[in-house]
């Protein structure tokens, strides 16, 4: 059986290494500069992840007003189907010069509370036709889309607006940046 010897802090390893010595009142820690890069990189990583975050969130809002509009199509092609004709609703914007952008939004509220209610008169907009939504996009009296902005019902296409295939009316959101004239930024029903 082998002794047990006491190991002094001064008596050398296996490899006949002595061990470091602290100086008196020193402890082991970090160094200010591993506690700034280790603060920096946090910092970096958070930024990329709240980035991704707002992608994603935005991504979503486009998928469900996406979806929102060619459910709509689809309730309005039935429409046309039982009534050979489409609902009468406020014209977003009529021929001739483009109005300004608070009197689009005037026009596509009323736009969007006509088909709403021509919907829900005929039957089609039932209590779970968009079950699961928030009450920020459908209330019974209005469909807004992700960003807020009413959505609106064009029973033909508008230069500056929409040109959907072959004339077909169509359903529109303004966008993220809710400007019912930017074109880049307007979701449409006819686009997949």
């Amino acid at each position: 059986m082998r002794s047990i010897r006491a190991i002094s802090s001064d008596s050398p390893d296996s490899r006949g290494r002595k061990p470091a010595r602290l100086r008196p009142g020193l402890s082991r820690g970090f160094t200010l500069l591993e506690m700034l890069t280790t603060v920096a990189v946090l910092i970096v990583v958070l930024g990329l992840m709240v980035s991704l975050a707002r992608y994603v969130r935005k991504q979503l809002a486009v998928e469900v007003t996406k979806d929102l509009l060619h459910k709509l199509d689809a309730m309005m092609a039935r429409y046309h189907d039982r009534h050979a004709t489409y609902p009468k609703v406020t014209p977003f914007a009529s021929v001739g010069r483009m109005p300004d952008e608070e009197t689009l939004r005037t026009q596509a509220m009323r736009n969007n509370r006509d088909f709403v209610l021509a919907l829900r008169i005929d039957g089609l907009l039932a209590e779970d036709s968009f079950g699961g939504l928030p009450q920020s996009i459908y209330n019974d009296a209005t469909l807004r889309d992700a960003w807020g902005s009413p959505i609106v019902f064009m029973t033909s296409m508008r230069e500056g607006i929409g040109m959907a295939p072959q004339d077909n009316p169509f359903f529109f959101s303004a966008g993220e940046d809710r400007q019912y004239r930017t074109l880049q930024n307007n979701l449409y029903s006819y686009e997949k």
